[in-house]
């Protein structure tokens, strides 16, 4: 690793994990979809289960709804 490389490596972590096609297929579709790297789409996925699980310990519920607010879905993790 070049010197220049390392100031952009201060304060991460490097992450290796396993996926069935079905999720890498998901995660490859939905970061060319997006124009975001995997690393991006997975970062918001933290992000949004971190959001999730703090709802629902404050005995809140996170929903999906319409513009107007209609509800369409809401959004469960499993325990």
């Amino acid at each position: 690793m070049s010197a220049a490389a390392a100031p952009a490596l201060i304060g991460t972590k490097r992450v290796n994990f396993i996926l069935s096609e079905r999720a890498h297929a998901d995660l490859t579709n939905l970061a060319e979809t997006t124009h975001r790297s995997m690393t991006d789409i997975v970062r918001l996925g933290v992000g949004l289960v971190k959001i999730a699980l703090e709802a629902a310990r404050n005995g809140n519920r996170l929903m999906v709804t319409t513009s107007e607010g209609v509800p369409l879905r809401e959004i469960v993790l499993p325990e």
